[in-house]
């Protein structure tokens, strides 16, 4: 899987103080942070709109910005790694270079175009691992994240064991479905209100 070029988004996000986006307008589901031998995983999921693969797109920039503003300490994360995937038209062709594209038909016979893109964030197949999770899965309209604070201890193939879990964690928390998609603003602030899994935390915006 190609990795997206928001890198730099990511980078700007996790390193300053200034406000890249001033508001996302879907709910983040964000996971309690999970300790692992000093190592901490804390996952993300919320909405993820077509537009995430535009050149030029501040879609994610605003979804880290009110994720930092929400998790200050996030500043201070080894690694932001994470995916997104999501359902385009197929007439749909002006996207950022390699972004990777699957173009297929549905039931109605109205031809789509599946978009996706991940980002290691500096672990090596991170962002490959997760993206296959969405693709797995069948997630569309949606966007994964999984930041990870090094503790010092280096936990070897364990290590994606806790990013997939934060990532799938963060994906039920969200009430996100197999098959088909992300969550609305509204469903989503409904659907936490009586799904919430103990010791996560749901984030509105």
């Amino acid at each position: 899987m190609a990795l997206t070029p928001p890198a730099d988004a990511v980078r700007r996000c996790l390193h300053s103080t200034t406000t890249i986006a001033s508001h996302w307008p879907y709910s983040i589901f964000s996971t309690n942070p999970a300790t692992i031998l000093k190592s901490k995983f804390q996952g993300h999921a919320t909405f993820c709109p077509p537009t995430i693969a535009e050149p030029g797109s501040n879609d994610l920039a605003g979804i880290l910005d009110c994720i930092s503003k929400e998790y200050p300490s996030i500043k201070r994360a080894t690694h932001c790694m994470y995916a997104w995937r999501v359902r385009a038209p197929a007439v749909q062709t002006s996207r950022a270079p390699n972004i990777s594209s699957k173009s297929q038909a549905s039931p109605s016979d109205v031809a789509y175009t599946i978009l996706s893109g991940s980002n290691d964030g500096n672990e090596s197949g991170a962002g490959e691992r997760l993206s296959r999770l969405l693709e797995l899965g069948g997630y569309e309209n949606v966007i994964i994240l999984v930041h990870r604070w090094y503790g010092g201890v280096k936990l070897g193939s364990d290590r994606w064991k806790c990013i997939s879990g934060a990532a799938k964690d963060a994906l039920e928390l969200g009430g996100f479905q197999r098959g088909g998609g992300g969550v609305s603003l509204s469903s989503s602030i409904s659907q936490s209100k009586n799904t919430t899994p103990k010791n996560k935390k749901h984030r509105k915006p």
